[in-house]
């Protein structure tokens, strides 16, 4: 097999789309040797062993298939001139800088089922002409990456990568616990890529997909709509925070005795938040995705990409918006902003606190009681429960109120401005007759799923734009939209569609 996991040329060029069939046939014979060699051995052997043998040698034998018949149609597109001089315009009319065309360079694409096609292509960048720089010397040529291969990225392919490689090098990269675990896993189908390159390519994939989230941010600005995801339908939405660990520092200065650079290693809170329809007895309904997005930036920003994202899928046009949260001011603070955003009536937003962090501030008050049994502190809390999920809240303010004598009076009284300060959000039993759900624990799920079980862990640190690329990539990933972001990233383009004029 090693003689065509390396495509020099490939093996066959259809010379239209109308012979396609005789590529795939030129294509398969190639092959045909191979594969047959695989299927003798079971004649004789016979046993389990071997035919898990045979199943996994040829589903690698026809990933490589795959990559030359793949390989075999981006070779015929090079042969449509036309076309490539309109992908070159196109190229330089979508990028604000001066771009001149280097001729023809050679170049790689690495495919799905593991094949590398070596080819020729056109090669445009940076036109310097005219423009300041400074002098060559070490360390003082630029950022490199500035050129682009314009017939590839008009087919999705970006750094020698193909979309579908891409795509799939990112998912195992955020689903598995490590990048060195995704390199395993990968490799296991044929793909060879070591952790750090697994790294290179899912960094790569959700760097663009930050850059598309800011663009719909931008849009979002702009009054744009995208989808009516959210028209017409009871919408609700959760904001809580997480926690990871962050390695800052550690690039510059003195080397300790290990050779190694100190850095430092803080706890960061990445905020998230999990958007869901339910239906009209306040049921999630299960042919919806949810919606999760996160983010290290603050308070303003997580909820910057919340309003965006409720803007583009129509959210405006939402029959009810239900805004569930545990009650920390960074989240009902914010929530006039996105009344305001959306240009919905108080009447349409209902805000809830969540039912069950009420009542751990009651289980708080029970705990401060000094001279209670721990009978007496849960019949206490079991009572308030009831009456706090009945509608009954100012009967609860009213008998903890009372408890406010002795040394613990102070932080009782504390406890106790929780449930005055949110009076309005606990009605609860309204609540659960307008089929409104009582509990955040949409976005406590994303939480765990999204950071908790992939981004935190012991020795786990993240330079900060790794985690924010890592945080949207498993949010979406999580959240079943995966296709949705992978096609921003592809098209390059906000709303995950082809930008006009490029194929």
């Amino acid at each position: 097999m090693s003689c065509t996991k390396v495509i020099g040329a490939p093996v066959h060029v259809p010379e239209a789309s109308l012979r396609f069939r005789q590529h795939v046939d030129a294509v398969l014979g190639s092959f045909a040797d191979e594969i047959a060699e695989v299927l003798v051995p079971f004649a004789t052997l016979r046993t389990p062993e071997s035919l898990q043998l045979v199943e996994e040698t040829l589903r690698r034998l026809f990933g490589l298939v795959a990559g030359h018949l793949v390989g075999g149609l981006i070779a015929w597109m090079h042969l449509d001139p036309a076309w490539i001089s309109e992908m070159i315009a196109e190229i330089r009319n979508a990028d604000d800088r001066r771009l001149r065309h280097r001729g023809i360079n050679e170049t790689s694409i690495e495919f799905l089922g593991g094949a590398r096609l070596r080819i020729q292509t056109p090669y445009l960048s940076l036109n310097r002409n005219g423009l300041p720089g400074s002098r060559r010397g070490v360390g003082r040529r630029g950022a490199a990456g500035g050129g682009c291969f314009p017939v590839l990225e008009a087919l999705g392919i970006h750094h020698q990568t193909s979309p579908a490689l891409a795509s799939e090098v990112a998912r195992e990269s955020v689903r598995c616990a490590s990048f060195e675990e995704a390199s395993t896993a990968l490799g296991e189908r044929g793909i060879d890529l070591d952790a750090k390159g697994v790294s290179t390519v899912a960094m790569s994939v959700g760097n663009e997909a930050l850059r598309q989230r800011d663009r719909r941010v931008v849009a979002a600005a702009g009054e744009a709509s995208f989808t009516d995801e959210f028209a017409g339908k009871r919408v609700v939405i959760s904001v809580d925070g997480g926690r990871v660990r962050t390695r800052e520092g550690g690039q510059h200065g003195r080397r300790g005795k290990g050779g190694r650079r100190r850095y430092q290693t803080p706890w960061r809170e990445p905020k998230l938040f999990a958007v869901y329809t339910i239906d009209k007895k306040g049921r999630k309904i299960p042919t919806s995705c949810p919606l999760y997005d996160g983010t290290l930036g603050d308070a303003d920003r997580i909820f910057d990409l919340l309003i965006a994202e409720l803007i583009l899928r129509g959210a405006a046009r939402a029959r009810q918006i239900i805004i569930i949260g545990d009650g920390a001011p960074w989240i009902w603070n914010r929530v006039k902003d996105i009344a305001k955003a959306l240009s919905l009536p108080a009447k349409r937003i209902a805000r809830v606190a969540d039912f069950y962090h009420a009542v751990e501030h009651l289980e708080a008050i029970a705990e401060l009681r000094a001279g209670w049994t721990e009978a007496q502190k849960q019949h206490w809390v079991k009572t308030m429960r009831r009456r706090l999920k009945s509608g009954k809240v100012d009967l609860v303010i009213d008998d903890a109120r009372q408890l406010c004598v002795g040394r613990a009076a102070k932080e009782i009284a504390t406890e106790v401005n929780y449930f005055e300060e949110r009076r309005d959000f606990m009605q609860y039993a309204d609540f659960r007759r307008r089929g409104i759900p009582l509990g955040s624990g949409a976005v406590e799920s994303a939480v765990r799923r999204v950071v908790n079980l992939r981004l935190k862990g012991p020795a786990i640190f993240w330079r900060v734009p790794h985690v924010e690329a890592m945080l949207h990539l498993r949010a979406y990933l999580k959240a079943g939209r995966w296709s949705e972001l992978i096609q921003r990233v592809i098209h390059r383009s906000p709303d995950g569609k082809p930008i006009k004029g490029v194929a």
